[in-house]
This record gives C-alpha cells, structure tokens and sequence, in this order.
C-alpha cells in the first residue's frame, strides 16, 4: 500500500506554478531536477539540493546574449521552522556546489504581508548568516510583474487547501484508526 505523501505532492504544484510564473515573465525554461530524470542514477552523493529548472531569456540591447538562471523550487508549509530547524545548514551546503542558485519557496502560508512565492539566491547569501528572502515580484533581476505572482496565489491558495493537510487526509485517519497489529484492508476492501 502506497503511502500519500501531501508535501511532495504540493512540491510537484509548486514546480509547476514557478515554471508558469517564468514563462508569463518572457523565460524560457528547461526542466532539470533530479526527481524528473536519469541523471539521479547515475549519480553519487547527496544531492538533496539540484536545480529544478535552468531558465533564460534575451538580454536587451545585447544580440545574441542571454541571461541564464539555475532555479531550485521547494514547498515548505513553514518557511521560518525550515530555516529553524536544519535549512540555513542546507542552503549553505547548496551554495558550496550552486553558488548561484536561485530558491523559489512556495508556501500556502506566509507570514501576514508576505507573498506564496519568496527568493533567496545563494549568491547572496552568507553561510552562518540568517537567510532573507524577498517576495519573487520584487527580484529586480528577474522583472517579474507583481500582477503575475498575485494570479499565482490564489492557485496556490485554492489547490493546496483542496489538499489539506496530512492531518486531515482520510488516509492518515485510517491509518490512526488500526490497532497494533491488525492488517490495513486493501484499496477494494476500503
């Protein structure tokens, strides 16, 4: 029996809006990460952190130039007990192989004032400083319209809710619901 996992399952959401909002903003983009392809196999060591997308887009006035972008996306439901408990340490270990790399946080739940989507690129970051992101429509170098980020939210807002949480997911309620040693009845038998 398969176990509903509601965090990897919002990520693959969140994936998917932050590729949106790039093409709305004029990138193009092309799929990278490690849960999507073969490279994973191939690869030795940890690599909890790898680019989701390269993205780019014509520089202006400069023909045949382009700006060029690795971005990671992560869901996080709390992005303050992420950086709390363990993210600085892995945004630091990030940046020794990504120095560049962009983190596009989608959250449902952002501290009152702040946007579903938030930045952080690594190149600005200082390892044992505490990291600040800033929304993603106010990334200067990015040119990512306010109106853009704000369609977005409400997506993110509605499907996630849809969602729920792992709390309140009726598998998780079966599964609090057998005792000790008693077999989960298959998918026909539920």
């Amino acid at each position: 029996m398969s176990r509903l996992n509601l965090d990897v399952i919002k990520g693959r959401i969140a994936e998917a809006l932050v590729e949106d909002i790039f093409h709305c903003a004029g990138f193009r983009v092309a799929r990278l990460g490690r849960e999507s392809d073969v490279q994973r196999l191939l690869k030795e060591g940890d690599d909890e952190y790898a680019p989701d997308f390269l993205v780019w887009k014509p520089v202006e006035g400069t023909p045949g130039a382009f700006r060029l972008l690795n971005v990671e996306v992560k869901y996080r439901a709390d992005l303050a007990n992420f950086f709390r408990y363990g993210g600085v340490e892995k945004l630091t270990q990030a940046k020794q192989r990504w120095a560049d790399l962009y983190f596009i946080f989608v959250t449902d739940h952002p501290v009152a004032g702040r946007s579903c989507f938030q930045a952080l690129c690594l190149s600005d970051y200082t390892p044992g400083d505490e990291p600040a992101t800033i929304d993603l429509h106010r990334v200067p170098a990015l040119d990512i319209y306010r109106t853009t980020v704000e369609d977005h939210e409400t997506l993110v807002r509605s499907l996630f809710a849809a969602l729920g949480s792992r709390i309140d997911h009726p598998c998780v309620h079966q599964a609090q619901r057998l005792r000790p040693g008693s077999v989960a009845p298959s998918p026909r038998e539920a």
